[in-house]
């Protein structure tokens, strides 16, 4: 009975994918990126010009309170607190809107990861493909060079 199995185990075609380098070079993923950042870099410095704009404001009531009347003080304090709570809301929109968008993405790339992985896999005719958690893989049973090839063909065609 060992003796069979072993015989199976010899004549199985294994191979192993790096997941994270598949990840950080798929075309896909870098696409993605590029589209990611111009969706939402212009959201993104408004935001950032905001809070500059809100600590310019607190500088001031920090610099100036002491010879502001109590009526320029209070009227500044509320700004402050108004601009802080549109600035809080607004941050937590883009926050929301991003991960939604990012979540998307991710989703969309691991399943052309998971599609080109079992095309190789199909196509060079391999019994069981391995990724996380592989102590050790030759460099002949590593297929992720090919898998990104495949991710690669997918992704031109795609356009």
């Amino acid at each position: 009975m060992l003796f069979l199995s072993g015989q199976v185990a010899a004549q199985s075609n294994i191979g192993v994918v790096n997941i994270n380098k598949l990840m950080e070079n798929a075309p896909q993923a870098k696409a993605a990126s590029e589209s990611m950042k111009s969706r939402f870099s212009s959201r993104e410095n408004e935001l950032l010009a905001e809070r500059n704009e809100i600590r310019k404001l607190e500088e001031k009531y920090t610099k100036d309170a002491d010879v502001m009347s109590k009526t320029e003080k209070a009227s500044l304090e509320r700004k402050i607190r108004e601009r802080l709570r549109k600035f809080k809301r607004d941050s937590d929109a883009f926050a929301e809107d991003f991960s939604i968008a990012r979540n998307e993405v991710l989703n969309t790339i691991q399943n052309d990861v998971y599609k080109a992985i079992v095309d190789v896999a199909e196509k060079e005719k391999f019994d069981l493909v391995v990724s996380e958690s592989v102590l050790y893989a030759s460099k002949r049973v590593d297929i992720t060079d090919k898998v990104l090839a495949r991710l690669k063909e997918l992704h031109k065609a795609a356009k």
